[in-house]
């Protein structure tokens, strides 16, 4: 008899922890006076997902939380002609030690109980500040405009990418990624069409993916700590320069066939001054390390 009212006293614990998961759904109605959306992101954990998809609404967001544990903000307010968004997902601090440490260290495992999907459509140009605290986050930016993104990993798992291979619908202006302890990784970064591409770099790891020539000239500004810093090129022809800003504490791994054209400048073979696609690296290393593939 004990075992059983032991058995449905854990029974009736997970279905009073049921109980308090609640859905949540948050939608921006199109506005004909709007020409620029800005969304806010603050996800201290949870999973997010970022996709693209056809509708009318600007911003589309779906989601359930455990409000024990879990409280979430949306607003949204017009200022002239540009609308501000926000979604908040602020930790209540009611969780134990046991539950945090399993955040962090499963940074790579879907979190069913603060779970979210957020939609962009090709309504009008975004400007998005994505923060991540702990957890995972798919971003993709098919198909819509984006003018500028900023990315926050403080010890979260986030991939970047062009699911559907579909470009930026316009040149992008500035593409920001700041690791902390986390690691993101950036798929298919040439579809962006960025012109300034800022990296930061602590102690994680940022993995930047061009899988095709780009098609613009992008400035890299990279400053990395005790992290690393993966750049994949799919060739040679790609044009390159690199040049690296004079430490003490360095580790540089460049391609075959690259020229030192100077002390702590380097090219590729593709590299060619008027070439309109050239991409321009200025790297600060510390005590991490910087790694060039063209695999």
């Amino acid at each position: 008899m004990q075992k059983i009212l032991f058995l449905l006293a854990i029974i009736g614990a997970v279905g009073i922890e049921g109980l308090a998961q609640t859905k949540k759904h948050f939608t921006v109605e199109a506005n004909p006076a709007c020409e620029k959306v800005n969304f806010l992101l603050k996800a201290s954990s949870g999973t997010c997902e970022i996709r693209t998809r056809l509708g009318e609404l600007p911003i589309n967001i779906m989601g359930h939380h455990n409000e024990d544990y879990i409280s979430s903000d949306f607003g949204q307010r017009m200022e002239g002609s540009t609308l501000h968004t926000w979604l908040s997902l602020k930790d209540n601090g009611n969780e134990g030690f046991g539950a945090k440490l399993s955040k962090i260290f499963g940074k790579k495992t879907t979190d069913e109980e603060n779970y979210w999907n957020i939609y962009f459509t090709d309504f009008r140009p975004y400007r998005l500040d994505l923060n991540y605290g702990v957890g995972k986050a798919y971003i993709d930016l098919s198909d819509i405009a984006v003018e500028d993104c900023r990315i926050t990993s403080g010890n979260a798992h986030v991939k970047v990418g062009y699911l559907s291979k579909v470009q930026n619908r316009m040149e992008m202006d500035t593409f920001m990624v700041s690791v902390d302890l986390g690691d993101v990784e950036i798929e298919r970064l040439d579809l962006a069409r960025a012109r300034s591409i800022l990296a930061e770099v602590g102690f994680g790891s940022l993995v930047l993916d061009f899988e095709e020539q780009p098609q613009v000239s992008s400035d890299i500004w990279a400053r990395v700590g005790a992290g690393s810093l993966t750049i994949n090129l799919p060739s040679n022809e790609v044009p390159v320069i690199v040049r690296m800003k004079d430490t003490s504490y360095r580790k540089l791994k460049l391609p075959s066939g690259y020229e030192k054209v100077r002390e702590n400048v380097f090219v590729s073979p593709g590299y060619n001054t008027g070439a309109q696609n050239i991409l321009t690296f200025n790297i600060d290393l510390s005590m991490g390390s910087v790694v060039f593939t063209n695999d």
